[in-house]
């Protein structure tokens, strides 16, 4: 019976993998044809604040990967695995911000606000999945 849970549970993540393979290369197109349609020069008034909020993120995963390493509490785990996800969800806030007032105002005075609409539409249709 042990057996049977094992085997079932390895072909379920063998399909979950596929799975998410397939998602990811699927992303990995619409991204890229999100920033070919996206491609204008301009600085982001927001770049510093947002390199050193994500620089932040990244030590506090490692710091969550350690917690799994040294098999601190699951509760603990998950409380800063949430933490972390608060702190991407406000980064994307500051990205979303900085491109609602240049990229979008800047393809609105260029006289292509209605793709560049489109193009934001469809980037937040995937950040929202």
């Amino acid at each position: 019976m042990a057996e049977e849970k094992g085997t079932s549970l390895l072909a379920y993540i063998k399909e979950h993998d596929v799975l998410n393979t397939e998602q990811d290369e699927k992303k990995q197109a619409q991204q890229e044809s999100l920033h070919a349609a996206h491609e204008h020069a301009h600085t982001h008034p927001n770049k510093k604040k947002v390199v050193n909020r994500l620089a932040r993120i990244e030590g506090h995963v490692r710091s969550v990967k350690k917690m799994v390493d040294e098999d601190r509490d699951c509760s603990e785990v998950l409380i800063q695995i949430a933490a972390v996800r608060k702190a991407l969800d406000n980064t994307a806030k500051v990205i979303l911000k900085d491109h609602l007032e240049h990229c979008i105002l800047h393809a609105i005075e260029k006289g292509d606000g209605s793709k560049s609409l489109q193009d934001f539409e469809a980037a937040i249709d995937q950040y929202l999945r």
